[in-house]
């Protein structure tokens, strides 16, 4: 279900979820089971992280249909008459000092939806270096979204401390990135991208 009060606007529309721990258990369960058999997703990927495997193969049907209705979900939200049409899958497990550069998402269809979702986070990101005093400015480990939008007294980004269950969906034009954190622990979030067709 839609939380509304999660519900993000940075001139376009993200859309917050949270997913129940029953998936979030079933995802990890397969991604552990089979990560030595997963195809490495690193060459299409912006990412500076050395695991980054490709899992849409190995996903149940029933979680493919989640993530589809949750797709369905956002069209339905912003509007628009189009199908969803659910593409590639993958989880970055980032370790200390692994980061996400700037990025958008491209599908082969010219439109499309992506998403993050958050399967395991470390207890602790690590102390913030500049501004210990002051959490706003803490980015260890945190996902940023960037709009389309701009201009004087216009707030484009938004940063997220995403949570295990967290799911944000939004367009594949979002640009968005991930801080490097320190310490130990892992930080597992899963990705999928969805073409849209009319």
């Amino acid at each position: 279900m839609v939380d509304k009060s999660k519900t993000i606007y940075l001139g376009q529309k993200i859309l917050h979820f949270d997913v129940p721990e029953g998936l979030i258990e079933e995802i990890n369960g397969v991604y552990e089971e089979k990560i030595f058999t997963l195809e490495s997703y690193n060459s299409n990927l912006a990412g500076k992280i050395i695991k980054e495997h490709r899992v849409d193969k190995v996903l149940p049907e029933s979680i493919k249909r989640y993530f589809e209705d949750r797709f369905n979900d956002y069209l339905m939200a912003v509007k628009v008459a189009r199908f969803s049409y659910p593409a590639s899958a993958w989880i970055n497990e980032m370790v200390e000092h692994e980061y996400n550069p700037l990025h958008l998402h491209m599908g082969k269809t010219e439109i499309g939806l992506t998403s993050v979702l958050c399967l395991k986070k470390p207890d602790d990101y690590g102390v913030e270096i500049a501004r210990k005093d002051d959490p706003v400015y803490d980015t260890n480990g945190r996902l940023e979204l960037v709009g389309n939008g701009g201009g004087m007294f216009n707030y484009n980004q938004h940063k997220i401390d995403l949570d295990v269950g967290d799911l944000y969906v939004f367009p594949y034009d979002i640009k968005h990135c991930v801080y490097p954190f320190t310490g130990k622990g892992v930080r597992r979030t899963l990705s999928y991208n969805c073409d849209m067709k009319k």
